[in-house]
């Protein structure tokens, strides 16, 4: 992935917890966890400016602050500031330029199974979220437990849906390292096509799903809503996005090349979704003799005659470009000799995942087939571009990175604070109760919920011993938790305990 040095320098090596699993280094204060380590993902370069709508006026029009109020650390918080609480991210993905498309294909999960991870998730008490495309399929898992466990409950799920396949394929990253590569997969900057636009429509729904299966937890929900944002923020901002570089246009030039152009050509395409929406628009000014769209529920377009699924084997014969982008097959090398027998020059594009053209048909005479793999091999002029906008684009995913972790600091404390709350409302419940069975006098009224009958004579109406026990047991475990603990930044101390240098 080529993770860039932070301003540290180059990033230390990792440790694998089974293989291709890298963890994240120790912290120098030893601490293992995502806040810090994303923290240093800031990177050193310059930074651009942020769009108007972006800027906050506090400071100035150019400080760099997002409009969204995040609580930023305090400066001298030694050790204690870094949140030790906050869960463990984990990533497990398919590395599209290390796998075949054999290998993704054996991975294209449904929908069902999908539900079925998502359900698995909810009863271990875990954030999960599934990133599924035609490039790559990706798992995203939160929660307080370690890395390792967190990574091996991963590989047994996916192993559950795909018994024949090696889940060994996939490699794991854990906290800072994960959302990156989350970071980089929305942005484009891992996509087989740079910048494609696809992803982060793909990303974007993919948290939706997680959400409605409620199996999005509060740490992924606020990693995948920031990585969505960052994307749209690299995409506005950068040349990343320019060009014409789409899988889409690099499927259109491919064709266009093995025919020495489309002008007057017979062009079909089968699937009425995203990507095939994609390929009508880049097709619309190819000045073909026909163009043709497979779809059970897509609408007519301009220029297109759309045709149903069942029609195709007539529609075939005259379909000299075949663009697939569909959730089945279209074309196996027995059709294609049947409709294809008189050799003439022939283009087949390959988009779908699980693939939509048997592999065979490159054997038919005439024909040429492309699939995924092959298209990232289609160099377009906009690739120039965009590459130069690499490192601006890492920049503000560095910044995005940094703010995420102030982010999910906020959430790790708010959650500790509500974790103390609850256990002091419990403490506060339990001593009321206490008291009320000791009492004599039986109007005293109790929560049927708490009620108990404790023996033992003593009135509820002592409201000095009834306070005295209630707070005694509130600050035990912090009082005994200060004593043991000889790190704690004594001004941080003053706050906590709400105390004042006329206090000492």
């Amino acid at each position: 992935m080529g993770l860039r040095a932070g301003p540290e320098g180059p990033r230390a090596p990792v440790v694998a917890s089974a293989p291709g699993d890298p963890v994240l280094p120790r912290h120098p204060d030893g601490v293992h966890g995502l806040l810090p380590a994303l923290r240093r993902r800031r990177a050193s370069g310059p930074r651009l400016p942020r769009p108007q709508s972006e800027r906050v006026h506090e400071r100035g029009p150019d400080d760099h602050r997002p409009r969204v109020r995040v609580r930023r650390g305090r400066r001298g918080r030694g050790r204690c500031g870094h949140m030790k609480d906050a869960p463990t991210i984990v990533g497990l993905w398919l590395d599209g330029d290390a796998v075949s498309v054999d290998v993704r294909e054996g991975w294209a999960l449904t929908r069902d199974e999908a539900d079925a991870l998502y359900g698995a998730a909810r009863a271990a008490g875990l954030g999960a979220c599934l990133v599924s495309t035609c490039f790559r399929l990706e798992l995203f898992v939160s929660g307080r437990r370690p890395a390792g466990d967190l990574l091996a409950w991963g590989r047994r799920q996916l192993a559950a849906l795909r018994t024949s396949e090696d889940a060994s394929v996939f490699r794991g990253a854990v906290d800072a390292v994960a959302v990156e590569h989350l970071f980089r997969v929305a942005a484009g900057l891992e996509s087989a096509v740079l910048g494609e636009a696809q992803i982060l429509g793909q990303v974007r729904r993919s948290r939706a799903a997680a959400e409605r299966a409620g199996a999005l937890s509060p740490a992924l929900r606020l990693a995948f809503d920031a990585a969505v944002r960052a994307g749209q923020r690299v995409r506005s901002t950068t040349a990343l996005a320019r060009g014409s570089a789409s899988t889409a246009s690099a499927a259109v030039r491919w064709a266009s090349d093995a025919l020495g152009g489309l002008a007057g050509r017979h062009v079909t395409v089968a699937g009425g979704g995203q990507m095939g929406r994609l390929l009508v628009e880049h097709l619309a000014s190819v000045r073909a003799a026909s163009l043709t769209l497979i779809s059970a529920y897509a609408p007519a377009h301009a220029g297109f005659h759309v045709i149903r699924p069942e029609a195709i084997a007539d529609h075939l014969p005259q379909t000299e470009v075949l663009f697939a982008a569909t959730d089945r097959t279209v074309l196996d090398r027995s059709t294609a000799l049947a409709c294809w027998a008189d050799g003439a020059p022939r283009a087949v594009v390959d988009l779908g995942m699980p693939r939509n053209v048997d592999a065979e048909v490159q054997r038919v005479p005439g024909v040429a087939l492309a699939d995924i793999d092959a298209l990232g091999d289609v160099v377009d002029a906009g690739l120039a571009v965009r590459r130069s906008a690499i490192p601006a684009a890492e920049a503000l995913l560095s910044d995005a990175l940094a703010e995420l972790a102030e982010a999910l600091e906020t959430l790790s404390r708010e959650q500790l604070v509500a974790e103390f709350r609850r256990r002091s409302e419990a403490i506060r419940r339990e001593t009321l109760a206490y008291a009320c069975g000791r009492c004599n006098d039986r109007t005293c009224a109790l929560p049927e919920t708490d009620s108990r009958s404790l023996p033992g004579p003593g009135p509820c109406s002592d409201p000095d011993g009834l306070t005295r026990t209630l707070t005694t047991r509130l600050l035990h475990d912090v009082t005994a938790a200060l004593r043991e603990t000889h790190d704690v930044d004594d001004d941080l101390l003053r706050r906590l305990l709400s105390l004042s240098d006329a206090d000492a």
